[in-house]
């Protein structure tokens, strides 16, 4: 089958063949395109160009996200990246990365951790550290999905630098200890749109930018979330997360034949010490 491929150095549509077929979507997948898909990246980037200010968005990697997003339907595409660029300027998300995030980092922590074996970042987080119900009762609610939305941003950010770099990285990782997971706590009504909105937040503003999505020592009663948030959820991200027990047998060898135990911490089975 004729395909297009596309460079992260140079964003350029080289002419290559496949010779084997890709399971979701992969680093080779994000990169390639058919010569139908190329022609409506072509189309999309002629009537979609002249509204975007920011060099990153001008480049065909980024645009192809949206197109993926709505199986190549050019005009689905569109209407969707014209919605994220009015939220983007109606959330001020510039300048979220210099907002004071001191007290967030420090009730509800998430760390950039590492890297797997092809170079994709890795977003951590330990639910052992949050109480969400206490934040919410704090008056919190509207600052902590915030937060998580900054989370989402800097995963793609830091996708966006390491491609300046040169780097064929096209998607990050976002792996969850679930420990201690508990409805009071964690999954408590006035919590649940904590949950949505970020699901939400994700298929509308992040849509594919996650390769993996790892819930690990998941209780059996986070399955009241999950059947919250799966409809919400595209294929594509529900074929992205994996939920695991608290059998760390069933889970290690997973995580660790694509991450080196150096890239995380001792909670995830990893021998990283954080300084």
């Amino acid at each position: 089958m004729e395909m297009l491929k596309l460079s992260l150095v140079s964003f350029a549509v080289l002419l290559t063949f496949l010779a084997t077929d890709c399971n979701g979507v992969s680093l080779n997948q994000d990169l390639t395109l058919t010569k139908s898909q190329k022609e409506a990246l072509d189309k999309f980037k002629a009537n979609v160009l002249p509204k975007l200010t920011k060099d990153y968005q001008k480049s065909d990697i980024y645009l192809i996200r949206w197109l993926r997003a709505k199986n190549f339907n050019v005009r689905a595409a569109e209407e969707m990246l014209m919605s994220d660029l009015k939220w983007r300027r109606a959330e001020k998300m510039d300048n979220i990365h210099t907002e004071d995030w001191s007290d967030m980092e420090e009730e509800f922590p998430w760390f950039m951790d590492g890297y797997d074996n092809e170079g994709k970042p890795i977003l951590t987080a330990n639910y052992d550290e949050w109480d969400l119900r206490k934040g919410v009762v704090a008056g919190k609610l509207q600052r902590i999905m915030r937060w998580m939305t900054y989370a989402q941003e800097s995963g793609v950010r830091r996708v966006r630098e390491l491609q300046a770099e040169g780097k064929n990285v096209t998607q990050w990782d976002f792996i969850i200890n679930m420990n201690n997971f508990n409805l009071v706590q964690h999954g408590c009504i006035q919590c649940l749109p904590i949950y949505t909105t970020f699901v939400a937040n994700y298929e509308s503003h992040y849509p594919g930018s996650c390769d993996k999505i790892m819930l690990l020592n998941t209780p059996q009663v986070f399955e009241v979330i999950l059947n919250l948030i799966r409809p919400i959820m595209s294929p594509q991200t529900r074929e992205a997360l994996k939920v695991y027990n608290n059998n760390r047998d069933e889970w290690d060898h997973i995580v660790f034949s694509d991450i080196g135990r150096d890239q995380l911490v001792k909670e995830y089975g990893g021998t990283k010490v954080r300084t």
